[in-house]
């Protein structure tokens, strides 16, 4: 593999690792997206129940955003320790070559739980400002075509410019979170480690490889493309999963 580019290389490992685990790889990621399904079928439930308050249209869309956007997010929230526990079953097969399915609800163990709970929750807030920031030309765009040139929206033309700015903010959020690259996986390691030491330890590692973790995320582009037909999600997610696990492994031990 001495030819290869390092992010090749990874991206070999991570299939060597998955051969063999893909059935395991891929209910991992099933029961990841099941905490989604329960929280639509909430909603739904909620949103049936408003509809039963009040028929006007406009009254009733100010119900929907201050009822479900809050109980979205804190189902959201609740959930989450599960893709903690998702990252640790790659991170840890990434040393061993095995799937410990255990490794999904290792978070919701006692003691446990409430650390991956504040973790996430503080890399939310972190990103919070950031995301706001990048998406802000976009938010600008919604506001100034639905304001001055209504007749426009809905148009191709204004769907591709949408489309652009989306794609733009995303990439943009995503090269400013790399620095934040090896909390998770870091705290896989260690989760009596305090947020605040994850945050300054993946950032002082990652300050000279921000570049390779750039690098490999985005060689996962036309991948990512395929999953917008869904189904490919099923094979492009445990791979991608795997492969940047890896890579935080490598970088891990090089910073080290």
């Amino acid at each position: 593999m001495s030819g290869l580019s390092p992010s090749a290389v990874v991206r070999s490992q991570a299939r060597k690792t998955l051969k063999g685990n893909y059935v395991a790889a891929v209910a991992s990621f099933v029961i990841l997206l099941l905490p989604i399904f329960i929280i639509e079928g909430l909603v739904s439930v909620i949103d049936g129940l408003l509809s039963l308050i009040t028929q006007d249209p406009n009254m009733l869309g100010v119900l929907e955003i201050v009822t479900l956007t809050p109980i979205t997010i804190l189902l959201v929230v609740l959930f989450s320790p599960l893709f903690n526990g998702f990252v640790r079953l790659f991170y840890e097969a990434s040393f061993t070559r095995e799937f410990n399915m255990s490794n999904l609800f290792y978070y919701f163990g006692s003691g446990k739980y409430h650390r991956a709970l504040h973790l996430n929750l503080s890399l939310a807030i972190r990103l919070m400002f950031p995301a706001v920031l990048f998406f802000l030309p976009l938010f600008a765009y919604y506001i100034f075509c639905f304001a001055y040139m209504d007749s426009f929206v809905g148009t191709m033309l204004y769907k591709d410019f949408e489309f652009i700015l989306t794609i733009m903010s995303s990439i943009l959020l995503i090269i400013y979170s790399l620095k934040y690259f090896l909390v998770l996986t870091m705290f896989c390691n260690d989760d009596s480690i305090e947020a605040r030491d994850l945050f300054r330890m993946s950032k002082e590692i990652m300050r000279d490889q921000k570049g390779s973790a750039t690098k490999l995320f985005f060689s996962f582009t036309p991948w990512m493309l395929l999953c917008l037909l869904i189904l490919p999600a099923l094979y492009v997610v445990p791979y991608m999963t795997q492969s940047l696990c890896i890579g935080a492994k490598w970088m891990t031990m090089k910073g080290k």
